[in-house]
């Protein structure tokens, strides 16, 4: 029973394969005449429409230094929505050139991938030089303030290594000039006048006092002893004369002059005294006070000058002339370094605005419209599209 239900079944199948083939071949002509003119209208459309040509181009982003200008995300994001709203005034009425696509690089960093499309390779090139140019413009302006304050920067060091030499090291000349002419020649005519002036009014004065004073006291000294005796020899004999005598007036007289005599006695031997001392003191005391300020003159005053003096040569002058000739050229060499350093962060080395790596990739043929796809897609719909047809106009007759 199975059995011959399962006949009957293929049986029907075979029947309904064998009429649907057959209604397709009672409906050949429709088929190929239907089919024709989707494929002729295809390929008339395929060939008639205007070649879209493209052009792509691999940008290295700008950088200053190790550091790029605008990351690639935001240039994507400025020069996509800037040319969308370009392409469309500029396409308006009839398609000419377009941004088709700004994307990262995949593999590379910093690197994006620019493709534009046109109705040519010229007019897609340009879109292309557009783009670069816009991509360019976006980074100018901080190149230029950057490459400004780099500039003057260097225009500082120019100035500074110029006021090192016309005014520092004129300075400092000019401050050892006026130590050696002022301090130095001051010192040296304050040793000069102590040797010149100082001791030799101090030798005048130990000359004085030994060739003049001393003599003077002595020469004092023996006429007051000359009187001394004088005196003496007159009291003597007074003394004589009145030792025998008896006459009252005689006694008077001369007991008047022996006191005249005691007190002239007494002057001298005051005077004596007092010379002995002035002599004393001058040799014990005066002399050697000036002495010892000779002494002092020669061994601190004097000492204490040149050693002044040597401070100021050694010290003073020598670190001037360090300065001058060792610390000015150091920092101008400094600055010329800094002046290289800077030259070379302005450099091409350093500074590079968004450039094209490799060359435009321009191809003979058109990427649009791809004309065999479209021929091949038309035929295939319409040879479909005609049996279904064929199928539907033999259903429909049949169930009339």
């Amino acid at each position: 029973m199975n059995d011959n239900n399962e006949k009957g079944l293929i049986q029907e199948d075979e029947i309904d394969l064998r009429e649907l083939f057959l209604n397709i071949w009672e409906q050949k002509l429709f088929i190929f005449v239907f089919t024709t003119i989707i494929t002729t209208f295809s390929i008339v459309y395929a060939y008639t429409k205007t070649p879209i040509y493209e052009v792509t181009s691999n940008i290295q982003i700008g950088y200053i230094g190790d550091k790029v200008i605008k990351n690639s995300e935001e240039i994507v994001r400025n020069t996509e929505a800037y040319f969308e709203s370009i392409d469309l005034k500029e396409n308006r009425n009839e398609f000419i050139s377009e941004l088709s696509s700004i994307t990262q690089a995949k593999k590379i960093k910093n690197f994006i991938t620019i493709k534009t499309e046109a109705t040519s390779n010229e007019k897609a090139l340009k879109k292309n030089q557009e783009v670069l140019s816009y991509i360019q413009n976006l980074n100018k302006q901080k190149i230029a303030q950057y490459k400004t304050d780099i500039n003057n920067k260097i225009k500082n060091d120019r100035k500074d290594i110029t006021n090192l030499n016309n005014l520092e090291k004129i300075n400092l000349q000019y401050e050892i000039n006026k130590i050696k002419t002022q301090k130095i020649k001051l010192l040296s005519e304050k040793i000069d006048r102590l040797k010149s002036q100082d001791i030799k009014r101090i030798d005048n004065q130990i000359k004085f006092y030994q060739d003049n004073k001393i003599k003077q006291i002595n020469s004092k000294i023996i006429f007051n002893q000359e009187n001394l005796n004088t005196y003496n020899k007159n009291v003597n004999k007074i003394y004589s004369e009145i030792k025998d005598s008896s006459n009252s007036t005689l006694l008077t007289v001369s007991s008047l002059q022996m006191t005249n005599y005691q007190n002239l006695i007494l002057n001298a031997q005051n005077k004596i005294e007092d010379l002995k001392l002035e002599k004393k003191k001058i040799l014990l005391q005066t002399l050697k006070d000036l002495e010892l300020k000779k002494k002092n003159i020669y061994e601190i005053d004097i000492k204490n000058l040149e050693r002044e003096k040597a401070d100021i040569n050694n010290n003073d002058i020598r670190k001037l002339e360090y300065k001058m000739n060792v610390a000015i050229p150091n920092k101008e060499l400094d600055l010329y370094n800094d002046i290289k350093q800077l030259e070379f962060l302005i450099s091409e080395e350093n500074i590079q605005n968004s450039k094209i790596i490799g060359d435009y990739m321009i191809y003979d043929y058109p990427i649009k419209p791809k004309k065999k796809l479209i021929v091949v897609v038309g035929f295939t719909t319409a040879l479909i599209v005609s049996i279904f047809l064929s199928l539907l106009i033999s259903f429909v007759r049949n169930k009339n």
